[in-house]
């Protein structure tokens, strides 16, 4: 369990503002998780017994190779901020952090646009 360092501030200081829930980045405890090295962190209590419970907020920003990576605030069943999921779409390790005004709330745009299902008339 550590506190956070400086590099993981602005991305959880952003979704923790997006999701309207306050907080004190300087007495949130984590804990890395075990992804690869994109950079997911568990957020304390570390009790087996929470679970996902829903997701809070989204953001995303680009890595230095232009790779993008989605952060998510994501809470336990009771509401309370359990995870920081970090998903490099590449699954590859993050090389950096972004400073704030490198982050963008949401989801980014996909341009994909689903075909409709053939006319079965």
């Amino acid at each position: 369990m550590t506190p956070l360092f400086e590099h993981e501030r602005p991305v959880v200081a952003h979704l923790f503002e997006l999701a309207g829930i306050p907080v004190v980045l300087d007495s949130l405890q984590v804990k890395p998780m075990r992804d690869g090295g994109m950079g997911s962190l568990r957020i304390a209590p570390f009790d087996s017994a929470r679970k996902f419970g829903s997701v809070a907020s989204e953001c995303h920003f680009y890595d230095l190779d232009g790779m993008l990576i989605l952060a998510t605030l994501i809470l336990d069943q009771h509401g309370v901020p359990f995870e920081i999921d970090m998903w490099r779409v590449d699954f590859s390790y993050t090389m950096r952090w972004p400073l704030p005004s490198e982050l963008f709330s949401g989801l980014p745009k996909n341009s994909f646009q689903p075909k409709p299902p053939p006319d079965s008339a």
